[in-house]
């Protein structure tokens, strides 16, 4: 008989497991507006335009990254947001210009790791669950988001990251949560799924985990941050748990797995 895969807890990167304050957060998101703004403007005018009225480049990134957060469900490639901006301002793609300017802006955010993340993180993998990160991204790449988790410290304990502009889905859809624990061997059922927003909790919900988890250890949002990620959008029903803070972890995995990490009986 073999044994059992073992549990999987997945989590979401963004106010969870890493943030800014609401002042650097809305600052950065400031910056990341001007920088691919002056990309679009340093790029040759199109002749291909198709009829869409072309618009300045401040709010040909707008649209853009607006229009990419309303469309729950679809992962984004930041070249493919590159090339959306620049159609709509008029002007030839720039996708490598792009990427780099959004990587080189990451690379210079003070974030930081939430209070007891490294911690809890450290812990459930020295108990033996397995882990992945679950994580929607428009304006960064799953490559710089690496970078960051790994100058925090928790990039070690992660196993698998599933990030959206790798992808082609995005959170609320199912399939990026399969797609983060099909390398874990680990069935939704045994599974539980950590973020602050409501497509966290839809989303796992839909892939069939066994709980889907609100994380409010981090929530203080910046407005321009709060503006595209709607994060007080209520969630009906609402979630299977709230999680404080990281430090009341260890009981909520009592509670959902009280055999621990292998939770679930039966012959496999």
């Amino acid at each position: 008989m073999a044994s059992r895969p073992l549990a999987a807890i997945t989590f979401d990167v963004w106010h969870t497991l890493i943030y800014l304050d609401p002042e650097e957060e809305d600052r950065y998101l400031t910056a990341q507006l001007r920088a691919l703004a002056a990309v679009l403007r340093g790029s040759r005018r199109s002749d291909r335009v198709d009829g869409t009225q072309v618009v300045e480049p401040e709010e040909a990134v707008r649209q853009t990254f607006l229009d990419a957060s309303e469309r729950p469900g679809r992962g984004r490639a930041l070249g493919d947001l590159a090339r959306e901006a620049a159609q709509r301002a008029g002007r030839e793609p720039a996708p490598a210009l792009w990427v780099g300017a959004c990587e080189g802006l990451v690379a210079r955010q003070p974030f930081r790791a939430v209070p007891g993340a490294q911690e809890q993180l450290q812990q459930v993998r020295t108990e033996g669950y397995r882990t992945a990160v679950v994580s929607n991204l428009l304006g960064e790449t799953g490559r710089s988001m690496r970078r960051v988790l790994h100058r925090l410290g928790l990039a070690q304990y992660l196993e698998v990251e599933a990030f959206s502009d790798e992808l082609p889905w995005a959170k609320p859809s199912p399939e990026i949560f399969w797609a983060a624990l099909h390398p874990l061997a680990t069935d939704p059922r045994d599974a539980i799924h950590i973020g602050d927003l409501p497509g966290d909790v839809r989303g796992a919900r839909a892939a069939g985990f066994r709980l889907a988890v609100r994380f409010d250890g981090a929530r203080d949002y910046g407005r321009l941050y709060a503006g595209l990620c709607h994060p007080e959008v209520p969630v009906l029903p609402p979630p299977d748990r709230v999680l404080a803070s990281w430090q009341t972890l260890p009981e909520l995995l009592t509670e959902a797995f009280p055999e621990g990490p292998r939770a679930t009986k039966g012959p496999f």
